[in-house]
């Protein structure tokens, strides 16, 4: 899927990964997240090898997968006190970083609410306050955009702005250019599983 790609990304970049379908876009983010190992490479997160040391990178990363996965008979405040705990949270501290957290992602007026009745871009949203939850350094984002309406875009291009503010280094895949044009500070433009520009 991969062939001998190479690319840095700095701290506090916004970081687009490039290309279309099929690109190799995904087996990167999943490498790069710990979930896929490389057959061949050196990859570094914060200076921490993705196979050696998996642990210490999971504890810095913050990875929402293109796919979003939530527990549909969970209200939103639920579904993130879930994560904190998965994330070993002391249970003293859950609740002041999930207030935090769903007042980050603008989701406190919602924190009620079923997650069965969120729309596709407060789903998406709660998928990014879960990322955040354990506080990473580094965000890993594949397709965050995908399949939301055009307000819902610009409301995740404004959050994941506002993060970058906050001194988070963000990496984001998409097919789209435009999407992305805007919002990062540097690419890579994969095509057929390599990096065929990048800066």
């Amino acid at each position: 899927a991969l062939r001998g790609i190479s690319f840095d990304v700095q701290p506090g970049d916004i970081f687009g990964l490039i290309g279309p379908n099929g690109a190799g876009k995904t087996t990167t983010i999943r490498i790069l997240s710990t979930l896929q190992e490389p057959s061949s490479g050196d990859v570094r997160i914060a200076g921490h090898c993705v196979e050696n040391e998996t642990e210490k990178v999971r504890s810095i990363i913050g990875y929402m997968p293109d796919q979003i996965g939530v527990y549909d008979g969970n209200t939103v405040e639920e579904y993130l006190e879930f994560f904190a705990g998965a994330y070993k949270i002391p249970r003293d501290k859950r609740q002041g970083i999930v207030q935090d957290v769903m007042s980050l992602t603008d989701l406190h007026d919602l924190k009620g609410r079923m997650v069965s009745d969120l729309s596709r871009g407060m789903k998406q949203r709660l998928c990014l306050a879960k990322t955040l939850i354990h506080d990473p350094q580094v965000l890993i984002l594949d397709e965050p955009a995908s399949a939301l309406d055009p307000r819902a875009r610009i409301e995740m291009r404004v959050l994941l702005k506002e993060l970058s503010r906050m001194g988070k280094t963000i990496l984001i895949s998409s097919h789209i250019l435009t999407e992305l044009s805007d919002l990062c500070t540097a690419v890579a433009i994969l095509e057929k599983g390599r990096v065929v520009e990048s800066g």
